[in-house]
């Protein structure tokens, strides 16, 4: 229940709508992610939160910012990982205010400062005992991201891939710029959300749609409940009392260790992460590649008729029979069906790849065509699919132009990156994502298309290489 007026946690538990990620009847079997940790990379946690403490894990929490193992608030501005936090493991059944999508789960602070922050801080946070002897943190949630294009993130990616490889479980959220005036809306041209090793999350509003927000993209992988413009809000733990936090205005919300006014893809993320934790407690050799086997199994079709331009064409149903949209990823995370099938089956293969080097292009690419240029290249493999890596390397005076495609030998079509007039950045050096022909059989002729789709500006194509990732519960 909640206060009048107030939605309460609709996310969870929708008794009205199929809007709520399906949590029900996995707390109903007792999967609550007691005995999981999740850490949230992020501005503080509240240690002494009353939703909060009883959960809190000391031991695997630290303070990248004051190098110290105190994840608590530093500045006054520090207060959104209370509410991520909230939302991915506030105790449940205690009585008081909400409960997390786990909520029996450990939890652990990772404090960045946002204001000061550095690279260093974002890598050792997410290493932070994910790697080597100590992996006992087994889902991180990273509710950020940045928001201008083909921001080189390196070294951040590099420690989630080492991490992921460690058995860790990383969730990210894909963005909140759909729209942006700088251009980011398209989460591909994101790091590390476009990296294998990341789960990216994508929101969907209280009226099934994707949020007026939520970035899209061919790396999106799942979808989850949170605001929307004019829509219901995420109600969750918030930093104490009325001087801090979001429940300071104009939240009217009567208990000011909470707040109703929380959302974005900040906060479709941490229910994700809270899945993971009760998909880990249901299937201990839960890592990220089974968790995306499973999600892509066991997601929710929402908003069936999307033609949105995002979308790439609406939902299409690959030569495998898994349906994508890059506005959805798979569709709606459905935690009741993500443990049974994560239970139901006993893993995933060890990873193989195939790559196609560099190949050289070295051709101008067409002003405001649509046909662009096309290549081909063959992949021998007849393994499924997971992901498609392309790397491109294109020299443009106005790289918001240019967009490419990419089409499988079973015909399925799929964008790597949407063209947007507001980004004016010259050249593009970057590897994209592509969730789009998961399960495929990638054996055969693949064709490549880059265009230029505005007039004015123009570039050339140097270059491309190619990573097929394949493997199969």
């Amino acid at each position: 229940g909640s206060p009048n007026g107030f939605p309460g946690e609709w996310y969870l538990v929708n008794g009205n709508s199929a809007i709520d990620a399906g949590v029900q009847g996995a707390w109903t079997r007792d999967l609550t992610g007691l005995g999981i940790v999740i850490a949230t990379v992020d501005d503080c946690l509240q240690t002494n939160h009353p939703d909060l403490s009883p959960n809190f894990d000391a031991a695997d929490s630290f303070d990248f910012g004051q190098n110290d193992p105190n994840p608590d608030p530093v500045h006054a501005s520090d207060e959104h990982g209370v509410c991520v936090a909230g939302v991915a493991a506030a105790r449940g059944g205690n009585g008081i205010g909400v409960t997390g999508t786990a909520p029996w789960a450990n939890i652990a602070g990772l404090r960045v400062d946002f204001d000061a922050q550095t690279v260093a801080m974002f890598v050792n946070a997410t290493l932070y005992h994910s790697i080597g002897s100590n992996t006992s943190i087994k889902v991180k949630n990273h509710s950020y991201g940045q928001s201008p294009p083909y921001g080189f993130a390196g070294a951040e990616t590099d420690a989630v891939e080492q991490s992921a490889q460690s058995g860790t479980i990383h969730i990210f959220s894909a963005g909140n710029e759909r729209g942006s005036s700088e251009g980011g809306e398209d989460s591909n041209k994101k790091m590390p959300q476009s990296s294998p090793s990341v789960i990216t999350v994508a929101a969907l509003g209280s009226n099934g749609k994707f949020a007026s927000y939520s970035s899209f993209g061919a790396n999106v992988f799942v979808t989850a409940p949170s605001s929307g413009s004019g829509l219901l809000r995420i109600v969750t733990t918030d930093r104490m009392t009325k001087a801090f936090g979001y429940n300071g205005n104009p939240d009217s919300f009567p208990d000011a260790d909470y707040t109703s006014l929380f959302g974005g893809t900040s906060s479709a993320a941490p229910v994700v992460s809270g899945v993971m934790a009760l998909g880990k407690q249901a299937q201990p050799g839960l890592n990220v590649r089974f968790a995306k086997h499973i999600l892509a199994l066991s997601s929710t079709i929402v908003d069936g008729s999307d033609a949105t331009e995002a979308s790439d064409g609406g939902w299409k149903t690959n030569a495998a029979g898994y349906k994508f949209n890059q506005n959805y990823g798979f569709g709606l995370i459905n935690a009741d069906k993500f443990t049974q099938m994560a239970a139901a089956y006993g893993g995933v293969s060890p990873l193989a790849v195939e790559v196609i080097g560099l190949q050289n292009i070295n051709q101008p690419i067409p002003d405001n065509s649509l046909s662009g240029i096309a290549t081909n290249f063959t992949i021998n493999s007849q393994t499924p699919l997971e992901e498609m890596q392309v790397y491109l390397n294109v020299t443009h005076t106005f790289r918001g132009d240019v967009e490419a495609f990419l089409t499988s030998p079973s015909g399925t079509t799929g964008r790597l990156m949407l063209a947007s007039g507001q980004d004016d950045g010259n050249n593009i050096d970057w590897t994209f994502t592509s969730n789009a022909f998961w399960g495929e059989n990638p054996h055969g002729v693949w064709v490549l298309t880059v265009r230029d789709v505005a007039s004015g500006d123009t570039g050339t194509w140097n270059s491309f290489n190619v990573g097929a990732r394949m493997g199969s519960l």
